[in-house]
């Protein structure tokens, strides 16, 4: 009994699902019935083609509007959407975008950090999304598969979220990351949805397209490690809240930083700038580099 209940421990580890996947495991496992496949690019881009046995999604089923920015979604909201799409608290879930633009690249991670939020721990990214599985040579679809409602329940984890309160408190006290492009950061451009140039005091930047590579690919973890933590001195071992215009860049730079870099404590702030720099009573630091 002792050394069936090893195997099977041995055989969990082995098979276990990886925070990153690529277009050939993908294909040799798209199959698998316990694998979630979600295509985040909305129903436009999804009806034209899309990889087998993948269903479709859209990033705003998974927020809802406040005062002017995007929140993460209510838990009944998210719980009933994964059981639309035939999740159970034991799937694999691999979630992939079209990446049709700059945005659509980040949709992935921001609901990767979504279902992570709800308790869910086996999710993973497609390294590359729809144009790295193209660019394997493997086929698309546009049949759209039938499976059951699943049994999935929310189980939030609020240690995974950061709100305005908790960043000013921690202003400082912790290290927090912009994922912004530089020059918003710096304050030297305005972006026009804000009220206010520049970042949260103390944080520091790092633009979140530093983390992939020409075809939209994660560069190697030690890549990312060398950046992150040689290089801004980031610890795995301490908080971090990373933050952008509205929650997608940041989304980003949490999943490299926990998933691939395994930091254990990172918070994603969602309402990011669009709450913090459209209010009197937050201070900003400009043409700083912190």
């Amino acid at each position: 009994m002792r050394l069936i209940a090893v195997l099977i421990l041995f055989a969990s580890w082995v098979f276990a699902l990886e925070p990153l996947v690529s277009a050939e495991w993908l294909n040799n496992n798209k199959n698998n019935k316990n694998l979630l496949i979600i295509d985040i690019s909305g129903n436009d881009l999804y009806s034209k083609g899309h990889i087998p046995n993948a269903l479709p999604s859209d990033i705003g089923i998974w927020r809802v509007a406040k005062d002017g920015h995007l929140l993460l979604q209510t838990p009944e909201v998210i719980e009933k959407h994964l059981q639309s799409l035939g999740a159970s608290r034991s799937s694999d879930i691999v979630v992939y975008s079209h990446q049709s633009d700059p945005k659509d690249t980040l949709k992935p991670t921001y609901v990767i950090w979504a279902i992570k939020a709800m308790g869910h721990k086996n999710a993973a990214l497609l390294d590359g999304g729809l144009k790295a599985w193209q660019a394997a040579g493997y086929g698309l679809s546009q049949d759209k598969p039938n499976r059951s409602n699943g049994d999935f329940k929310a189980a939030p984890n609020h240690n995974m979220v950061a709100d305005i309160a908790y960043v000013r408190s921690h202003i400082g006290k912790i290290r927090m990351i912009d994922a912004r492009n530089e020059h918003f950061y710096f304050g030297s451009k305005l972006q026009p949805e804000l009220l206010k140039a520049g970042h949260i005091p103390k944080a520091t930047n790092y633009f979140w397209q530093y983390s992939l590579d020409a075809n939209g690919k994660m560069k190697p973890v030690s890549e990312l490690r060398a950046m992150l933590v040689d290089g801004l001195k980031l610890d795995p071992k301490k908080t971090v809240v990373t933050y952008c215009t509205g929650g997608l860049e940041t989304s980003m730079n949490w999943f490299v930083l926990h998933n691939l870099l395994h930091f254990k404590d990172v918070r994603l702030y969602d309402a990011s700038m669009k709450e913090w720099a459209n209010r009197t009573d937050t201070p900003m630091s400009k043409y700083k580099w912190e």
